[in-house]
């Protein structure tokens, strides 16, 4: 299943938001070491599974994504490589100050590979390695002779 619209993203999005707020009320309550750090992996898997469903204008909806690509555009992936980039800077001086534990560390290193995927995402993306996505499906797979042109 692929989600294209801007509609479609939005619902998928807005329900995600409500399980993982559930998610963290119960996993989470009350400090709870073990929920903290299963919230932070099933977040990890959480954005991976949604920038493999989510398409972007142009991308082939049939095709898979490639496993680095993140996102449709490389701003959103820089923006997003940078934001997880800050995050997890700041929760590794606030570790380092003593104020670490077991979870703490789980979600810098979370973080920390989120930073990585979108920061790569974005770096391919300028690079232009997205670029033969955009190709239809029978061009690709029928290789150049496909493509030539005979003269009767």
């Amino acid at each position: 299943m692929r989600f294209v619209s801007v509609g479609q993203k939005t619902i998928v999005v807005g329900v995600l938001l409500g399980v993982n707020l559930l998610l963290m009320l119960l996993l989470n309550a009350f400090g709870w070491e073990p929920g903290s750090i299963v919230l932070s992996l099933l977040q990890l898997a959480g954005w991976y599974l949604a920038s493999r469903m989510f398409r972007g204008a142009g991308e082939d909806v049939a095709r898979a994504r490639p496993w680095w690509r993140m996102t449709a555009k490389p701003l959103l992936s820089g923006v997003l490589g940078a934001g997880y980039a800050l995050l997890a800077a700041v929760n590794l001086v606030f570790s380092l100050l003593g104020y670490g534990s077991a979870s703490g560390t789980v979600s810098v290193l979370v973080q920390a590979a989120l930073a990585t995927l979108f920061l790569n995402s974005y770096r391919r993306l300028r690079r232009g390695d997205g670029t033969h996505d955009a190709r239809p499906r029978q061009a690709a797979a029928a290789g150049p002779s496909a493509r030539r042109v005979s003269n009767p």
